[in-house]
């Protein structure tokens, strides 16, 4: 799709949604470790795209929406773990991202998911917007604030380190 549909086109906004909705949630699956929060985010992400339409400013629209699924993904896990200390008192002390079990996905793809959860935040956003969600460095990086060279770096560490982690698991 090429623009953003005004605010009262609703067959636009419906197409928008039908051709970008699966590799927002696509990316937000990889993202998150609960499925549910992911379909939650990735609708409230084009609730507030046509909420805030007006901002748009031009440029990629789906590089415009992606940003704000990160940026909605990124608000949900820092409220979960407020709460979480809220309650027990304590700091979480969990893994960055901790994986869910799937029974219909084989023990190879269990294995890349958990080592894509384990890696940092800053190397798994852009890994799984290029790698999974088939961004551009470039539009990767205009989703997160990054130049698409500082993109293209981070994908390569986060590849090595995925390829380490993965060695020393089949060890």
């Amino acid at each position: 799709m090429n623009g953003l549909p005004a605010k009262d086109d609703q067959a636009g906004w419906r197409v928008l949604f039908d051709e970008l909705n699966p590799r927002v949630r696509g990316y937000l699956y990889r993202l998150l470790p609960d499925a549910a929060d992911a379909e939650e985010i990735a609708t409230e992400a084009f609730a507030t795209a046509w909420r805030t339409s007006e901002r748009f400013t031009g440029g990629n629209v789906s590089t415009w929406i992606f940003g704000i699924a990160i940026n909605l993904a990124r608000n949900r896990r820092r409220s979960w773990l407020r709460r979480l200390a809220r309650f027990t008192g304590l700091t979480p002390d969990i893994p960055e991202g901790a994986v869910e079990d799937n029974a219909d996905v084989d023990e190879r793809a269990a294995l890349v998911k958990a080592a894509v959860q384990r890696l940092p935040e800053g190397l798994r956003e852009p890994l799984i917007l290029t790698a999974y969600s088939g961004l551009s460095h470039q539009e990767a990086g205009e989703a997160l604030g990054l130049t698409a060279k500082a993109v293209e770096r981070r994908v390569a560490s986060a590849r090595d380190r995925l390829r380490l982690d993965l060695l020393a698991s089949s060890a």
